[in-house]
């Protein structure tokens, strides 16, 4: 399982995104600015390995908004870690 105290704390995320994989699973999350209306956010992504973000497919990634906050990347990592264990079978064929 991904450990919250494995993401950083939101200064971090100010000034750049972490990636990270997870037995197969890659993640990313970032700080997606907010417009005049509304704030910002944590875009959590995660997609099969073994390539970088970059170079997979768009419909390989799946993505969910969190609330830019230490508890938003507490839900991130929740969320991260159902991920997981939703999609077990495709993250463990991945060689790794």
């Amino acid at each position: 399982m991904i450990e919250r105290n494995s993401l950083y704390h939101v200064p971090y995320y100010n000034k750049a995104a972490f990636t990270g994989s997870y037995l197969g699973m890659h993640y990313k999350l970032q700080k997606i600015k907010g417009s005049e209306s509304s704030e910002d956010s944590l875009c959590a992504t995660v997609w099969p390995g073994p390539f970088c973000f970059d170079a997979t497919p768009e419909e390989q990634k799946t993505s969910a908004s969190f609330e830019f906050s230490n508890e938003g990347i507490s839900a991130a990592c929740d969320w991260l870690n159902e991920q997981y264990t939703k999609n077990e079978a495709t993250y463990k064929a991945v060689h790794i």
